[in-house]
């Protein structure tokens, strides 16, 4: 069979191991979550212990992201050219090494540049596990998988509230902070032992040459004993394919993915630091704040259970859209909220309005990328969109916090409601696409000449 029979083979046919694969192989959404939130939860204690002055906080907030910028580029390129398997294997090693390295950190400069290595592997692992996931579950199971980044972020955000709360309670000093690492460190190693009983993706095994290798994967996942053909060229892969997806004729849709991360970023990151320092500003006390976190992110995990059903009635463009509309106009009321119109007790319920639509559209933005995406240049691809994602929320990590400082929580409001407004308007018009009409099908990767 050709390289378009295999890749129509795999998606056609439902992978009997497909949960356990999308759980391992996008366990790097969990640490990149747990890394957001945690972190976040116990800022406090991080200051007082390491005492950052100036722009090292902002930095220190940031690093990861800063990391996982480079990451996701190179490691989407890495993942087309050696395999998803061995750099799903290398990356969750390197974040093992540093999230212990950061839990024993002695001054911010070593913290910071612990924390930029392990926000590369990050960065790179995501993109690596979305071009795994897609690339071993057929079409049928894209359905279910579909808000997996928006499952992760709110069930791992509830996870890290519990977390803190128990952490605060055993430790009750300011080193809370380091334990939120080396806990970290431990997921990592658990899911580094479950990764090695993975296979490599028959798709990319065919592309590279791997004919007998495609053959025993198939047979030993799918049970079928096909014969697999050699191509007429194998898929070559070189640094020319960081821009080659920029000259597939795909720019509307991919601006559509982009202008969704957008939203995803400053909603994501930097209002979901923006929450709990808002919090503080309105004299919330600490298990007050945490009681609200837990609420916010319940209501996160809701939106990512409709997210899937919406997509299969509304079609993507309207199920990404319509949530991330209605997300820009209660941003909107929070401004009104804090300019003394509305009460103040307005601000805890749209807040969850916020990222509850936040959860139901925009975060889906991993496999709205993937339903249109030519299989030779997966890697990269996903790599191109996280790397977006992450400077959008390095940009929001950095000047959040200064910003609401300078301005007030009032006209920061005003501010983020600007920014999701434009990725919205943005998203409005680049996503009226065939690809994300409502039963389109066809995948556009499927092409043998891709």
């Amino acid at each position: 069979m050709d390289s378009g029979n295999v890749t129509e083979f795999v998606y056609e046919h439902n992978n009997v191991k497909g949960i356990y694969m999308v759980f391992i192989a996008s366990a790097s959404v969990f640490l990149d979550v747990w890394d957001l939130t945690a972190f976040g939860f116990v800022l406090t204690f991080f200051k007082a212990d390491l005492n950052p002055v100036g722009i090292f906080l902002g930095i220190s907030v940031a690093a990861a992201n800063i990391g996982a910028i480079a990451g996701a580029i190179l490691g989407g390129y890495l993942t087309d050219k050696f395999g998803r398997k061995r750099l799903l294997m290398y990356n969750m090693a390197i974040f093992i090494i540093f999230a212990f390295l950061i839990a024993v950190s002695t001054n911010i400069y070593e913290f910071i540049a612990f924390r930029v290595i392990m926000g590369f592997s990050i960065g790179s692992d995501v993109a690596t596990g979305f071009s795994y996931i897609y690339e071993y579950i057929s079409r049928g199971q894209r359905n279910h998988y579909y808000s997996l980044w928006a499952y992760s972020f709110s069930v791992v955000g509830l996870i890290a509230v519990a977390s803190v709360f128990l952490l605060y309670h055993a430790i009750n000093n300011d080193s809370v902070w380091r334990y939120i690492f080396v806990m970290g460190g431990i997921f990592a190693a658990i899911i580094l032992l479950l990764r090695s009983r993975m296979t490599e993706t028959p798709i990319w095994l065919y592309g590279s040459g791997k004919y007998k290798e495609t053959h025993d994967v198939i047979k030993n996942v799918y049970g079928k004993d096909m014969e697999v053909k050699p191509p007429k060229e194998k898929n070559t892969v070189s640094l020319k394919n960081l821009i080659a997806l920029f000259h597939r004729g795909l720019n509307r849709e991919l601006m559509f993915a982009f202008s969704l991360n957008g939203i995803v970023g400053f909603i994501g990151w930097g209002f979901a630091f923006y929450i709990t320092y808002m919090l503080v500003l309105l004299h919330f006390q600490f298990y007050q704040i945490l009681g609200a976190d837990a609420i916010i992110y319940s209501f996160g995990f809701a939106g990512a259970v409709i997210s899937p059903i919406l997509a299969k009635h509304f079609g993507i463009y309207r199920a990404a859209v319509i949530p991330a509309i209605i997300a820009t106009m209660s941003i909107f009321a929070l401004f009104i909220t804090f300019s003394g119109i509305l009460p103040v007790y307005f601000v805890i319920p749209l807040s969850i309005i916020i990222i509850f639509m936040n959860y139901s559209g925009p975060m889906a933005y991993n496999a709205v990328l993937n339903g249109f995406i030519p299989t030779t240049l997966r890697g990269v691809g996903n790599g191109w969109n996280y790397m977006f994602n992450k400077i959008t929320e390095a940009v929001s990590g950095l000047t959040a916090g200064a910003i609401l400082v300078l301005v007030g929580l009032k006209f920061n409001t005003m501010i983020l409601f600007i920014i999701v407004l434009a990725f919205t308007l943005i998203a409005l018009y680049t996503g009226r696409t065939k690809y994300f009409k409502k039963n389109y099908v066809s995948d556009f990767q499927t092409s043998p000449d891709e």
